[in-house]
């Protein structure tokens, strides 16, 4: 029998050709593209609930104030105008932080000066976490940090400067359609008991999201103009782009927004909403009643 001996050959490691690591390369993209839809829808429905808990804690704070007052809050004291311009302007969301857990900014909020003067600089300028949408993405020209910062960019403070922000606006009422003015919950001087909610709190709103405001649309928390007249429909993008935030219900959740009900409740608005239902839950008196399911 006759024997070859033949060199012997060791075997490299096997790899990767170049056209299996470019399918590779390939079924790893459509994959990211398939899951990365659904982890943002994730994170939105989140952020989504996180805003609906936020406005939870501001209805329960609304309604242990009722319950000390026998009154919601009025929506602004001490209103500036042109013959009245050194008026305090307090805002429905000062007064609410003693039941919001928030007793030491309260505490060191002084009622006896306008909102934006020096003696509110520090309180005023505090982030109230429960006052913030954590979904707020588009905000106002004039809006980029926590806080409204140097407005005017002298660099030094001037009144008005440095006071943080929110994302959610009160009931002021609904202008058109025939409703009165005022017609809301949280409006200018006066505070409205539940008495006089005659279309019932499960269906009157009193704040409602309204994000993304900088210090031209009021959107300081202190403020006593963060209260919204609605007009048109939830995020009504038929405005010019500079006014889509001008106090109107507005949000960036896909499809609408967050809104508290008078009896601490929170619904999610659609944008395709009936304007005349839009209307009724605005208004506190209108002698409408909106059944759940038009929300």
């Amino acid at each position: 029998m006759i024997e070859f001996n033949l060199p012997y050959r060791r075997r490299g490691p096997a790899g990767f050709t170049l056209v299996e690591l470019l399918v590779v390369i390939a079924i790893i993209a459509a994959l990211t593209a398939l899951l990365l839809p659904a982890v943002q829808a994730a994170r939105e429905s989140a952020r989504r609930s996180t805003c609906s808990n936020n406005l939870r804690q501001i209805g329960l704070g609304l309604l242990a104030y009722h319950d000390a007052h026998e009154v919601f809050p009025p929506g602004l004291i001490d209103r500036k105008t042109s013959s009245k311009p050194k008026a305090k302007q307090l805002a429905w969301s000062v007064f609410l932080l003693p039941f919001i857990e928030e007793r030491n900014t309260y505490a060191r909020f002084d009622c006896g000066f306008a909102y934006n003067s020096i003696q509110n600089r520090v309180a005023g300028g505090t982030a109230i976490r429960v006052y913030n949408c954590p979904s707020t993405a588009r905000l106002a020209a004039d809006r980029s940090g926590d806080t409204t910062g140097d407005l005017n960019k002298n660099g030094q403070w001037d009144p008005g400067d440095d006071l943080a922000f929110t994302d959610y606006g009160g009931n002021f009422g609904f202008t058109g359609l025939n409703r009165p003015f005022m017609s809301g919950v949280l409006i200018w001087e006066r505070p409205i008991p539940i008495a006089q909610i005659l279309d019932g709190t499960s269906h009157t709103i009193i704040v409602s999201e309204d994000t993304g405001r900088g210090a031209a649309f009021d959107g300081q928390w202190a403020n006593g103009e963060n209260i919204f007249d609605e007009s048109g429909p939830i995020n009504d993008r038929f405005l010019p782009e500079f006014l889509w935030q001008n106090n109107e219900m507005w949000s960036d959740h896909p499809g609408g927004i967050n809104a508290l009900f008078c009896d601490g409740s929170v619904h999610f608005l659609s944008e395709e909403m009936n304007l005349e239902s839009l209307a009724s839950l605005c208004t506190r008196n209108s002698g409408e009643v909106v059944e759940g399911s038009s929300f």
